[in-house]
């Protein structure tokens, strides 16, 4: 079944996207009431999902909950801290909410959470002449890997542990594509959209060399998570309902091709 927009709906969210390109729609409005979000980031960008763009708030998952909040007559405020201390203002009720996945939390108890607004998933990055069908986990036995500090990777973490995948961990996007690229290592393991932005972003020429496996592993789905500072059941109402409308508008391509 195909749901069919008005063009009021569809002109409506080409403004949003234009707002959002020409940097009118604020993230940083003081505004009280209950129609404030309280919206943390961490301090290191996590591109091109979430990221700062000067002391306003970037990325594909950022664009899309700036424009349908301001859309559903909600303002945010943006709270930028590091992953520690964002935990913990959110422990002392400090915070309202935080994009993630619901899988990268460890307890959701009494949180409520938006409907998916993208999917994220790991691919194994190897140089074009090293190029082989990576299709799962079992396939890196015995080989050495290049990983992200502080990332954790289900599919393949029970094999890093035991010894079969030999990991050697960097700090940077950048840094993992390089060590590949001079085959330091067999392989990498990085979000093939997370590789694009960085490429394009910093203009890794060396990248051309790069080949990712059509095979992803653990998807999941970033959205955002909601904690019990008040209810919050219908701004998650309304926003599925406005994000639903969004990703069938052309400006939800529009934010795609932007960061991609």
């Amino acid at each position: 079944m195909s749901i069919q927009y008005s063009s009021g709906i569809l002109l409506k969210w080409t403004l949003f996207a234009l707002a959002l390109t020409s940097g009118l729609v604020s993230s940083g409005i003081s505004y009280s009431g209950e129609r404030l979000i309280r919206f943390g980031i961490p301090v290191t960008d996590y591109p091109p999902y979430v990221m700062r763009q000067g002391n306003g708030l970037s990325g594909i998952v950022g664009d899309v909950f700036a424009a349908i909040t301001k859309s559903i007559g909600y303002e945010f405020e943006l709270v930028v801290l590091p992953e520690k201390r964002l935990d913990y203002s959110a422990k002392k009720g400090e915070l309202d909410a935080i994009p993630t996945a619901l899988e990268w939390e460890n307890d959701t108890t009494g949180y409520l959470w938006t409907a998916g607004i993208i999917t994220v998933s790991d691919s194994v990055v190897m140089t074009k002449d090293r190029q082989v069908n990576i299709t799962a986990a079992d396939d890196l036995n015995g080989m050495s890997a290049v990983l992200m500090l502080g990332f954790t990777y289900p599919s393949f973490e029970k094999m890093v542990k035991s010894g079969a995948i030999r990991p050697f961990r960097v700090s940077s996007f950048k840094s993992l594509l390089y060590i590949v690229d001079k085959k330091r290592v067999d392989f990498g393991i990085i979000d093939q959209n997370v590789a694009d932005w960085v490429i394009r972003d910093q203009n890794l020429k060396f990248a051309q060399g790069l080949h990712f496996s059509v095979s992803k592993f653990d998807a999941v789905d970033m959205r955002i998570v909601l904690y019990p500072t008040k209810d919050w059941k219908q701004f998650v109402n309304e926003f599925n309902v406005a994000l639903a409308n969004f990703k069938a508008s052309s400006a939800w391509e529009d934010i795609l091709t932007k960061y991609r």
